[in-house]
């Protein structure tokens, strides 16, 4: 019961025009720095996936996905801006993946050499 009342306040939340407006309010820089924190916590779990390919895989593929996830989602709910976001999405979902990959991989050789040592 508790999950479904979950779901319902985080799909409400979502569909909230407050919502949108906040991440239509995203900046380069601020952006950059969501997805840099999303991206090294997600990175902690990430360490330990066994496969070293998959692990880099990860880092690599999860900063992206959030930085692309987190830049459509105000078209995705509704914005009517849609023409400003397409000529721009190459420059920002680049710049935060950047941010996002930097911050991962940061982590992942971070823990990496606390082990070695």
């Amino acid at each position: 019961m508790a999950y479904l009342l979950a779901l319902h306040c985080l799909v409400s939340l979502l569909y909230d025009n407050r919502m949108r407006e906040l991440l239509e309010s995203l900046s380069l820089g601020s952006g950059s720095a969501v997805v840099a924190v999303c991206s090294a916590v997600l990175a902690w779990p990430l360490y330990r996936v066994r496969p070293v390919i998959l692990r880099w895989l990860g880092a690599t593929a999860v900063p992206f996905a959030l930085a692309y996830l987190l830049y459509w989602s105000p078209v995705w709910l509704g914005s009517s801006d849609v023409a400003q976001y397409s000529a721009w999405q190459f420059l920002v979902v680049g710049v935060w993946f950047l941010a996002g990959v930097t911050a991962s991989v940061v982590v992942i050789f971070v823990l990496g050499q606390r082990r070695t040592s």
